[in-house]
C-alpha cells in the first residue's frame, strides 16, 4: 500500500505543477474536512475547480478515470458543497474535474477531464 502512497504523492505533484503552468492558482490540496476529502481546489479565472487526481502506471483495471464512479462522485460533490458553504462561495461558479496522470518510467501523461461531474449524483 506505501507504494500507492507515493505514486498518488508524485501523481498530485504533477497535476499541480501543470496547473500552475496552465495559469491555475492553486486554493488547496489534500483538503480535508468532516465529510471527506479533495485532492485539490483550484481557481481558473472565476471559476472553483474541484479536482480528483487519479494515478496509475498501467492499465489492467482499466483507465485512471475510470475509479471515480458514482460512490466516488457523490464523495467528492457532498466534501465541495460544505467547502463552499464554510468558505461562503455559494455565488461562485464551480466545476468538477478528474486528471488522469499515467505514469510509464520516466514517461508522464497527464489528461485533464473538465466537467466530469456535471448533474448533482444520485444520493446527495
Amino acid at each position: 500500500m506505501y507504494e500507492r502512497h507515493v505514486l498518488g504523492k508524485q501523481g498530485e505533484d504533477a497535476v499541480s505543477d501543470f496547473l500552475l503552468e496552465s495559469g491555475y492558482e492553486i486554493l488547496e490540496r489534500n483538503y480535508q474536512c468532516k465529510i471527506g476529502e479533495i485532492d485539490i481546489i483550484a481557481l481558473d479565472v472565476d471559476e472553483i475547480v474541484f479536482i480528483e487526481v487519479k494515478t496509475r502506471s498501467q492499465e489492467r483495471f482499466g483507465s485512471p478515470a475510470d475509479a471515480v464512479d458514482g460512490r466516488k462522485k457523490r464523495h467528492i460533490y457532498r466534501t465541495a458543497e460544505y467547502y463552499v458553504m464554510m468558505n461562503e462561495l455559494e455565488n461562485r461558479k464551480i466545476r468538477f474535474d478528474v486528471i488522469e496522470v499515467k505514469e510509464n518510467g520516466e514517461d508522464v501523461t497527464i489528461t485533464q477531464i473538465k466537467k466530469a461531474i456535471i448533474d448533482k449524483p444520485r444520493g446527495c
